[in-house]
């Protein structure tokens, strides 16, 4: 529940008395419609359709990250609570920046360069997100197969 100030926060026991004067000073009179809001969060139909939305990004997740192996993108590690791959590209390509625009430009799919997330081996990375429905990920694929087999 980003910026609706309520949240809860797992510690170590020795640190649960400075934790708790630290949240007093953070949580401190958070509006009754942000605490009614959060405990729906835990209601079973609330939990129900998180689930739901899990196992659906699950099956994304493990699409997108079959079919990038396949095409040739190096993973080193599989998401377990992500909602995009942060991918290999330097099979394919030096500038993960040019990568993407031309990936754009050719294929209209869109990808985010390295770069955006900070500046170790930038270059060589581009990050997939998988925030949409299976179908349009599996033609971004295909369109991204028809990019690849062009360079």
């Amino acid at each position: 529940m980003t910026g609706w100030r309520a949240g809860w926060l797992v510690v170590p026991e020795e640190f649960i008395e400075a934790t708790e004067k630290l949240a007093q000073n953070i949580f401190i009179s958070t509006a009754s419609h942000s605490q009614y809001a959060a405990l729906a969060a835990f209601e079973e139909q609330t939990l129900q359709e998180l689930e739901r939305r899990r196992q659906g990004f699950a099956e994304k997740r493990d699409f997108l990250y079959t079919e990038l192996l396949r095409l040739g993108f190096k993973i080193p590690v599989k998401p377990a609570g992500a909602f995009y791959i942060y991918a290999d590209c330097s099979a394919f390509t030096e500038d993960s920046q040019k990568f993407a625009e031309l990936l754009l430009e050719e294929q209209g799919v869109a990808v985010t360069p390295g770069k955006d997330f900070g500046e170790n081996q930038s270059e060589q990375y581009v990050r997939f997100a998988y925030t949409t429905n299976i179908e349009r990920i599996a033609e971004a694929m295909k369109r991204l197969e028809q990019f690849l087999i062009k360079k």
